[in-house]
């Protein structure tokens, strides 16, 4: 019973940490849009930034709301992800980098809109840090799900195994384009780097969705 449980609550909060951001970040952009009367899609063009619709006078509110429901969802995502593995008597560390990653994303919520320089330096230090630390979550998730399916403790499909690697790989690709923006000496261009945060933030959370079908499909 609590296997099963476990299992569905794991599914239910996979969906729903997709559904948060996606709804969150498409009500800032159009708010923005049609407040700046502007046309943009910003996957493609890079025109507005991420953090650029979130700290709006009009939309601050809606996108720190949002996503702070979305961290504490996370939260209760890792620990059940933690929980489902240790049934499976399975160690893992998803308590601590779950904690670590949306405490990460507290933090850039926290300085966003914030008008000093400091405000900005935590700000793409601490989105940094919370998108690193869920790409390194979801390889490590990939690995665990894959070591319990070799062992024969759960069954996998190929398929959904396939897309997951695929999201990886396509982030993968990103995070070393999108390496330089790191060293805040190195002058990288605007749009690029935000479409790559755009693509980013949407593949980081993409992959939530194979991830609800995996564990409702669990036998």
């Amino acid at each position: 019973m609590i296997y099963q449980d476990t299992k569905k609550y794991i599914s239910l909060y996979a969906i729903l940490l997709f559904i948060i951001p996606v709804i969150t970040l498409l009500v800032c952009l159009k708010i923005h849009m049609l407040f700046y009367e502007l046309d943009s899609i910003p996957f493609l063009d890079g025109k507005v930034s991420v953090s650029l619709i979130g700290r709006q006078e009009k939309t601050i509110v809606i996108f720190r709301t949002g996503l702070l429901f979305y961290a504490m969802i996370s939260l209760l995502f890792y620990l059940n992800i933690s929980k489902f593995l240790l049934l499976k008597k399975v160690k893992n560390k998803f308590k601590i980098l779950g904690f670590f990653a949306n405490f990460f994303l507290c933090i850039y919520l926290f300085s966003l809109g914030k008008q000093y320089f400091v405000y900005d330096e935590f700000r793409r230090i601490s989105i940094i840090l919370f998108i690193f630390i869920m790409y390194i979550n979801h390889i490590y998730l990939i690995k665990v799900l894959n070591f319990l399916n070799f062992k024969k403790k759960i069954h996998l499909k190929s398929l959904y195994l396939k897309t997951l690697i695929s999201i990886i790989l396509l982030m993968t690709v990103l995070v070393i384009i999108g390496l330089p923006w790191i060293n805040p000496l190195f002058e990288y261009p605007n749009k690029l780097k935000n479409i790559i945060e755009w693509n980013l933030l949407f593949l980081t959370i993409l992959f939530y969705v194979p991830i609800a079908l995996v564990f409702r499909n669990l036998k």
